[in-house]
């Protein structure tokens, strides 16, 4: 009898947790804090940020620190703990798995405020939303609207949002926290309510702290640079990029990798057998960016500009597009993209920690899978982010050898080693929880990413394509210019034409427009 209440107590308890709604609080919490100030009573109209009138620019920026009442949102389940700056732009702040206690999200331990942002001020760490012209926006140091809200189905979302005023487009992103899985979501909502096209930008930034241990996930056999030069990846000028320490060769790296229609990037601690990562629909976020400050003394002067004891961070940065684009004689199928009038913007991004399995090969909203052939034996390893009955199947030369049955909870690990025959292929699925992985990539892209055909950059087709772009990224004297050159060859050139007529539009040259 004693063990069956045991057993019906265990029971119910465990049905008590499952159903436990994640909460969400709001306080003043004291931060270490560099300020800014000197705001110029000029907004910027000739600076090289003319692009984003009629903001002004911060000027001062302190050097010494005091203690500084900052408001936290905070939202918490069993298995994460997310934190949120609505002051500072609606950033996340940083973001914690609890069986650890270690941090997925890099949370910087003090307000840093740099001139680094487009109109200054700016501070490391956290997840930053970027969504207008250009990264750490106008909006990224300065109070966003927010609200907070208890959803029916137990989790929580705390909601922030701002106009960018040159373009009067609109965004928003909820970033909710499911009640029962090991991971939060961030939920853009961007909208166009203008007659005419605008900038189109959009990286998340993700930041995580870096250690010699860190490798890099990120799916791809190819590299884009920011005008679109295409390179090789990871093996990259006889060096293994995704691993960090072999990136102590250069500059900061500031590279795209593309060619693998795959949904996650993340980085893995090969130590301390910890790491974090990013989960979005490929159609939806193709874009995947590595930044690192050089490993040199260039890049660690801003672990002390931008830190006091929080050490050396990476960005992991989720685009819409596929890199940061930019404008260069280089010739590249990659160009800008347009806003147009009208167009609200929808999608759904994960972002969670991944623990004791070796590093992430496959990742769905219901886990992460690793797999490594280590001299004929396959080393399979799975960390749950959801509540999921699954199976384990591995294939190899066409014949099923190995199944098993598991059941998980968020952050579960399974660990087994499966032997193989020599030189034999593989596939291992995890079924119901969407994982597989074969031994044969048969998820890379075939399509060039670099162009081969010849181009006359004088011709009407040519000036029609650069003053397009021009247009694109607000450089719109030169963008006209470009356009009048076009018509003056080709003066039947009809979308140029349009292109230019958006241009007296904006500039309130309605007869001209006419």
């Amino acid at each position: 009898m004693y063990k069956i209440i045991l057993l019906f107590s265990l029971m119910l308890l465990h049905q008590l947790l499952h159903s436990q709604n994640a909460t969400i609080t709001e306080e003043f919490m004291d931060f270490v804090t560099y300020p800014y100030s000197d705001p110029n009573p000029n907004p910027i109209l000739f600076e090289k940020n003319f692009k984003i009138y009629p903001y002004f620019s911060f000027d001062g920026f302190s050097l010494k620190s005091q203690k500084q009442k900052w408001k936290v949102i905070k939202l918490e389940n069993d298995y994460i703990e997310v934190y949120i700056l609505p002051e500072v732009g609606g950033k996340i702040w940083g973001a914690i798995e609890k069986s650890t206690g270690k941090e997925f999200i890099y949370r910087n331990d003090v307000m840093k405020f740099r001139n680094i942002a487009m109109r200054g001020p700016w501070t490391s760490g956290g997840i930053e939303f970027n969504l207008g012209l250009i990264g750490h926006t106008p909006a990224t140091a300065t109070p966003v609207d927010y609200l907070t809200r208890e959803n029916p189905d137990g989790s929580v979302s705390c909601i922030v949002g701002n106009m960018d005023l040159p373009s009067r487009t609109q965004w928003r992103v909820e970033i909710r926290l499911p009640k029962d899985k090991a991971y939060f979501e961030t939920i853009p909502l961007w909208n166009n309510p203008t007659p005419v096209p605008q900038s189109y930008y959009c990286f998340m930034t993700g930041a995580a702290v870096v250690s010699d241990d860190l490798e890099f996930f990120y799916p791809g056999n190819q590299a884009l640079e920011h005008n679109g030069e295409v390179k090789s990846w990871p093996d990259q000028e006889g060096h293994h990029k995704s691993n960090y320490a072999d990136n102590a060769y250069n500059s900061h790296t500031s590279i795209h990798v593309v060619g693998d229609y795959n949904n996650f990037m993340g980085g893995y601690y090969h130590k301390s057998e910890f790491g974090f990562g990013h989960w979005a629909l490929y159609n939806e976020m193709p874009g995947r960016k590595l930044w690192l400050w050089a490993l040199s003394g260039e890049g660690a002067i801003w672990k002390d500009l931008l830190t006091d004891t929080h050490g050396q961070y990476m960005e992991f940065q989720a685009g819409r597009s596929f890199n940061q684009y930019a404008q260069s004689a280089f010739r590249s199928p990659i160009k800008e993209m347009p806003f147009n009038p009208g167009v609200t913007d929808q999608w759904k991004e994960i972002w969670f920690p991944v623990k004791d399995i070796g590093g992430l090969l496959e990742v769905s909203p219901m886990g992460i899978l690793n797999v490594t052939n280590e001299s004929g034996n396959l080393q399979i390893g799975i960390n749950a982010l959801a509540f999921v009955k699954a199976k384990i199947v591995v294939e190899s030369n066409g014949k099923i050898i190995y199944t098993e049955d598991q059941k998980f909870k968020p952050m579960d690990v399974f660990k087994t080693t499966v032997a193989l025959d020599e030189n034999a292929t593989y596939e291992v699925r995890v079924e119901g929880m969407d994982l597989m992985h074969n031994s044969i990539n048969k998820n890379l892209i075939k399509r060039p990413f670099a162009t081969v055909l010849p181009a006359d950059p004088t011709s009407a087709s040519g000036l029609f394509q650069n003053g397009i772009q021009l247009k694109e990224n607000r450089n719109y004297v030169p963008a006209r210019k470009s356009l009048k050159e076009c018509l003056e060859k080709d003066p039947l050139f009809i979308d140029a034409m349009v292109a230019l007529i958006e241009l007296y539009y904006r500039s309130n040259q309605y007869d001209s427009a006419l």
